[in-house]
């Protein structure tokens, strides 16, 4: 492996495919919504943009070294700050990128911190001898590179209280771009922390899962409240994306937590029940937010107050958009119905494993998690009704 630039593991395959099966959707829905809305010299530069966003995180996920992640990681950045204020006109549009940009770049410093004494312990950038040093690193060393990780991609995640910048950018750029921001890119960094922290720091003491999922509890319920009392239909969905991602890192910092306790069979089970629900996510939140996108150009309007009875004149979206909205609220038998109740067979499995206070915190996480799944089918049906009823 050492020496070669790219990697195609399974974890880069996993991810190329959200990547691809969020975007493709997303580029052909881009013709139809910019035609009339820009020039064609902006129409050409939103395109070279879109396709410069889709290799930008190609690379994040195939890359071996890590000083070539580093570039790609920022490359994703910048071209997402430009999508985000593509559209001038509007103020909104440049406030939204100040604060993306500005919360993008101090996540980017975090990671090069970590990556920097990764460097010095290895000696070298490339994967393989990274994560031969980060086995033989002093305890102490790999508490602060996995604390430097955790702030570096919770940034990008939009993790509590991380996730200032999501609810501005999300809504301000052009619907096919929202979606494929909420829908892939906040997930780069979700195999950001595959990558660096199970696959290379591997595993560490039981704070480091117990502190992802706290987190991550406190992003699934801030994210869904916030969504509730929200009127902008993409704002509704960014904040949505918050709590989302919160149920994407309960699996994950349960795989991290069981790793530790050296219970690999549930690590992995934890683990797939958190990627599964980041394939669902890209899939239900990308078909959302390119609804909401339809509702805006045929209306002019993203709050939903002023909007009503658009299932008679856009059917078909109308459609669309209740698909999502009972996938995104977990009702059975669709997908995320599926990867939830895999979230809480992890947890009822851990519970069953573990005694003390551990069992309890365990059990009131499910239960949080089971009151957010509530909340998100109360704003979803809050979102269809007065929208498209």
């Amino acid at each position: 492996m050492a020496g070669k630039m790219f990697t195609f593991d399974p974890l880069s395959i996993f991810f190329l495919f959200v990547i691809f099966v969020v975007c493709l959707p997303a580029a052909v829905y881009s013709i139809g919504y910019m035609k009339g809305e820009y020039s064609n010299r902006k129409t050409i530069m939103a395109w070279a943009l879109f396709f410069g966003f889709v290799l930008s995180m190609a690379f994040v996920v195939i890359v071996n070294n890590v000083f070539a992640f580093l570039i790609a990681w920022e490359a994703m950045s910048l071209v997402s700050y430009f999508l985000i204020v593509l559209d001038t006109k509007h103020e909104k549009s440049i406030r939204a990128g100040m604060v993306y940009i500005v919360m993008t770049h101090a996540g980017t410093a975090f990671l090069t911190a970590a990556f920097l004494l990764m460097y010095k312990y290895a000696g070298s950038f490339e994967f393989p001898a990274v994560k031969a040093a980060c086995q033989a690193m002093p305890p102490y060393i790999r508490n602060i590179l996995f604390l430097l990780l955790l702030t570096g991609f919770g940034t990008k995640a939009g993790i509590v209280p991380l996730h200032i910048w999501l609810p501005y950018a999300h809504p301000q750029a052009p619907s096919h771009i929202s979606s494929v921001m909420s829908g892939v890119m906040i997930k780069t960094a979700i195999y950001g922390l595959a990558r660096f922290v199970i696959y290379m720091l591997g595993p560490g003491p039981s704070w480091w899962g117990i502190s992802i999922i706290v987190l991550a509890v406190i992003s699934c319920l801030v994210g869904i409240i916030y969504a509730l009392m929200e009127r902008d239909i993409k704002r509704l969905l960014a904040f949505s994306s918050i709590e989302n991602i919160g149920i994407i890192l309960l699996g994950m910092g349960l795989g991290i937590f069981f790793l530790g306790r050296g219970e690999p069979y549930l690590a992995v089970f934890s683990t797939i029940a958190g990627l599964y629900h980041l394939v669902n996510h890209a899939i239900f939140k990308g078909l959302l937010f390119l609804c909401a996108g339809s509702v805006y150009k045929a209306t002019g309007t993203r709050d939903i107050e002023k909007l009503g009875g658009l299932i008679k004149k856009m059917p078909e979206t109308s459609v669309y958009f209740l698909i999502g909205a009972m996938a995104i609220s977990a009702l059975p038998p669709l997908n995320g119905f599926v990867s939830e109740w895999l979230t809480f067979q992890a947890f009822f499995l851990g519970a069953l494993n573990t005694t003390g206070p551990v069992k309890l915190f365990l059990a009131i996480s499910a239960g949080l998690l089971a009151l957010t799944g509530g909340l998100a089918a109360a704003c979803f049906v809050k979102a269809f009704g007065v929208t498209f009823l």
